[in-house]
């Protein structure tokens, strides 16, 4: 069984994936045009999106455990 630590750091790698597609891709920009240069643009939101949400994911689960610390200590 995963632990909630683990699963933050493999939406932070898939994060980390994701950026490096968007950074492959962008050089392409200025090569394309017309339709396949859409396409592009679409593809590389898509991504940007994706990674953005492995983002958020990864830092709600990291500081789940802290969320939990910070309340306990509240009582």
């Amino acid at each position: 069984m995963i632990s909630i630590n683990e699963l933050a750091g493999e939406y932070e790698h898939q994060y980390d994936l994701l950026c490096a597609k968007i950074e492959g891709l962008r050089p392409l920009l200025c090569v394309y045009k017309g339709e396949d240069l859409d396409l592009l643009r679409r593809k590389i939101k898509t991504y940007y999106d994706m990674a953005s949400q492995c983002k958020i994911i990864a830092v709600m689960l990291a500081d789940y455990y802290r969320e939990d610390e910070n309340e306990a200590g509240l009582n």
